[in-house]
């Protein structure tokens, strides 16, 4: 059970990691992708981020410590 799943840097082909992000979405999880290419999933994410996760997630991060990511 997940209200939030983030798919990061995979080319979501790669099965059975693959079909979590769609069960997820599936079940009514927001599907966040974050990836520097579209993938399978970008056509059902919620929020798509073009960026690389090296420097995506730890801006995220510092967000959530500082109680911004809203």
């Amino acid at each position: 059970k997940a209200d939030i799943f983030f798919s990061v840097g995979t080319s979501a082909v790669v099965h059975p990691a693959a079909s979590l992000p769609v069960a997820a979405k599936q079940r009514g999880a927001s599907l966040v992708e974050v990836n520097l290419e579209e993938t399978v999933l970008t056509q059902i994410a919620d929020f798509f981020i073009k960026s690389q996760s090296g420097q995506f997630l730890p801006q995220l991060a510092d967000l959530i410590k500082k109680g911004k990511a809203t």
